[in-house]
């Protein structure tokens, strides 16, 4: 039986991935400056939201403290950026400033899902 923290990651992982694939389609990416914050944000949240899940599974052992979780964090928002530099998914312009910005909203959904998930769940 799926337990509640993993039938909501799944289901906010799916939607994650319906929005991500109508933003590519209807290129909101580039017609709204604020959309790929708004992913970003959703995607840290995502990253722990899964730790969160993985570990419920007894077979699994990991224990999603906040040493892992930065680590986590770290491993996916630059294998992220890496992934948009080399599809071309950047403006040589702004590239710096885009990809730190991208990095730290990432890390802000992330800490406050953990920190979120960190009060309100029973261990």
């Amino acid at each position: 039986m799926l337990k509640p923290i993993v039938f909501i990651f799944l289901v906010l992982s799916g939607l994650f991935a319906i929005s991500h694939t109508l933003a590519v389609a209807a290129s909101l990416y580039w017609y709204y400056w604020w959309f790929d914050i708004v992913m970003h944000f959703w995607g840290g949240i995502l990253v722990v939201l899964g730790l969160y899940a993985l570990s419920t599974f007894s077979r699994i052992h990991i224990k999603p403290d906040f040493k892992f979780v930065l680590f986590a964090l770290l491993a996916v928002t630059v294998s992220w950026e890496i992934f948009e530099r080399m599809v071309g998914l950047f403006n040589q312009e702004t590239y710096w400033f885009d990809t730190l910005k991208d990095m730290l909203v990432g890390f802000g959904g992330g800490l406050l899902a953990y920190a979120f998930l960190r009060t309100y769940t029973i261990r």
